[in-house]
């Protein structure tokens, strides 16, 4: 996911993975192949058939404080963003040209208020 200003400078990147909870569910005496399969350890980071999964991103629009006076106030830089979100299916953890392809991208225009009311 990326936020670019309409100057094309980028204010925000930030990438997200998504995993399969392992095979053993962490149940059982049994160890597995390692610490990691154990049910105090495990968050369930995979995507459900037919269920909607929503995250949540806090982008701030790029901003200055600039001394007014003897106030310091903050100048918003660009009142305008362009989001770019695209979901990727990486079956061997790499993008490469064989194996992954782009499973769906969308692209919102986002905007606040030029006058601050």
């Amino acid at each position: 996911m990326t936020a670019k200003t309409p100057d094309g400078k980028e204010v925000f990147k930030k990438s997200k993975i998504y995993m399969p909870v392992p095979q053993q569910l962490g149940r059982g005496d049994r160890m597995g192949r390692g610490p990691y399969e154990k049910s105090g350890m495990i968050r369930e980071s995979g995507l459900p058939p037919h269920k909607t999964v929503t995250e949540k991103f806090e982008i701030n629009f790029p901003f200055e404080d600039v001394k007014e006076g003897d106030k310091s106030v903050r100048k918003i830089l660009a009142h305008d963003m362009t989001i770019d979100i695209e979901l990727w299916y990486l079956p061997f953890g790499v993008k490469d040209e064989e194996n992954s392809f782009l499973w769906q991208k969308v692209t919102k225009s986002v905007s606040i208020s030029k006058t601050g009311k």
